[in-house]
């Protein structure tokens, strides 16, 4: 039975279907004989999040997540490649306790960071990583999440 039916027959709501196709074909076009960077949209994040499929994980700095607060429902983990990774990869190793198969979905700024961070846990055996490639602050790919108007939190303990 072609993915499609799969999905399909277990009810996926529309939205989510739409992303995972979204996602899919992403990956089949990219894929060129190396592993593929699996990107998603801020909005199609969002609705997977909600439908308790993936997890969103803000990679950036405690001073931006004051500055514009945080996606709601998302983890925080902040990548410092000054610092090395051993951190910030342990971070992430409770964030999915442990679980390298878990679907997480990286946020940075504007794309960069969570660029490199996804090859980072993809290199080290993460296989459900995708990047929320526009960022919080939007880029040439879109808007980003604050300017499509997704919902923030503002942190109270971002040390």
């Amino acid at each position: 039975m072609p993915i499609g039916r799969n999905l399909l027959a277990r009810r996926l709501p529309a939205r989510t279907m739409a992303a995972l196709l979204i996602i899919l074909a992403l990956a089949v076009i990219g894929a060129g004989g190396a592993v593929a960077q699996a990107i998603v949209a801020p909005d199609a994040a969002l609705a997977m999040a909600r439908d308790g499929q993936v997890l969103i994980i803000d990679i950036r700095r405690p001073d931006e997540w004051r500055e514009t607060g945080i996606p709601t429902g998302a983890e925080r983990a902040t990548v410092r490649p000054s610092r090395g990774a051993n951190r910030f990869l342990r971070r992430i190793a409770q964030l999915t306790r442990g679980d390298k198969d878990m679907q997480i979905a990286l946020i940075c700024a504007a794309g960069v960071r969570s660029k490199h961070a996804s090859r980072l846990l993809r290199s080290r055996g993460y296989t459900g990583v995708m990047d929320i490639s526009e960022g919080m602050l939007g880029n040439g790919k879109g808007a980003g999440w604050l300017r499509r108007k997704l919902p923030v939190s503002y942190c109270k303990d971002c040390k």
